[in-house]
């Protein structure tokens, strides 16, 4: 009579053991995080579709000291592997608190605003793409790059200057991404001068190939670097970091690129700075991915926040 009661104890056993199984692989799976991360899921904006703010903090996070600032496009793709579409992160936290521990940067937090449904329009410069010709970009095809620059300047930096210790001046405030979102942060670091004193731009999309045109892209291409050379800052306190690989999309990039790198050679920008306001960086073999952007993201970063 002592068998029944025996099975269903092993029962509850193995019930038991499956359970502490699922929980200790989800604890394993979950995503590490150097620092914290405040989300902010539905931050509300007068110009563009709402989305996810995230705030990194780094894990000594002290509201008596005074941090630098780095606004970063494509949000969702920074800290998390585990919600990034290929699995892929920039692993910006453990590169940040690295650099930070041997004490090779001055202290920061990181914005990171969610790229929204509208991808490609906000991330193109709306300046530029009035200067390219009809017919690079697709028919009815709007450009929010300025909608998208007043989001962060007006709405987004406000905030977190109010919540969070933060200089709040240009010399300490930056602006980074990949890819578009190089694009726009080299546009932002031209378009607001007072804001933004450097900017990080990995895997420029230098050429403004669009996927939905088969037109020639070299109006614009060429429209995006005269751009520059007429609004990069003109004085010596700004700093542009510009890089690509050579494999998929970063491979389109070459032709583009060098000449950007040319213009600013010829332009001698910034006049009195020789060439530290700006810094180029080509990497052989690397692709258009979270996981090559991680791999270098401590170059600008040692470029921009050096002690």
């Amino acid at each position: 009579m002592y068998i029944i009661p025996a099975i269903k104890d092993m029962k509850r056993l193995i019930i038991a053991l499956s359970v502490l199984y699922c929980f200790a692989s989800a604890c394993s799976s979950a995503p590490e995080v150097t620092g914290k991360i405040d989300i902010y899921e539905d931050f509300q904006s007068k110009f563009i579709a709402s989305r996810a703010v995230r705030v990194w903090t780094p894990s000594d996070y002290d509201p008596q000291k005074k941090y630098d600032v780095i606004y970063m496009h494509d949000g969702q793709n920074l800290f998390d592997a585990s919600i990034t579409w290929n699995g892929e992160e920039w692993g910006v936290d453990e590169t940040l608190a690295r650099l930070t521990a041997e004490g090779k940067i001055r202290p920061c937090i990181v914005v990171g605003m969610d790229c929204g449904t509208l991808r490609y329009e906000e991330y193109y410069p709306s300046k530029i793409c009035q200067a390219i010709p009809e017919g690079c970009l697709p028919e009815g095809f709007t450009p929010l790059g300025d909608e998208y620059l007043r989001f962060i300047v007006e709405e987004v930096k406000p905030f977190i200057d109010g919540k969070y210790s933060t200089w709040g001046d240009a010399a300490h405030t930056f602006v980074s991404g990949s890819s578009c979102g190089g694009l726009i942060s080299s546009y932002a670091l031209c378009e607001y001068p007072e804001v933004f004193s450097g900017a990080a731009c990995l895997s420029t999309h230098s050429n403004l190939w669009n996927p939905h045109t088969d037109k020639d892209q070299t109006p614009a291409a060429d429209a995006y670097r005269e751009y520059l050379r007429q609004n990069l800052p003109a004085d010596d306190s700004h700093r542009l970091y510009m890089d690509c690989g050579d494999k998929t999309i970063d491979a389109g990039y070459d032709k583009t690129q060098e000449a950007i790198n040319e213009m600013i050679s010829e332009l001698d920008w910034p006049a009195g700075n020789g060439k530290e306001g700006y810094m180029y960086r080509f990497f052989p073999g690397h692709a258009h991915t979270e996981k090559d952007w991680n791999s270098r993201f401590e170059i600008p970063v040692l470029y921009l926040l050096a002690k």
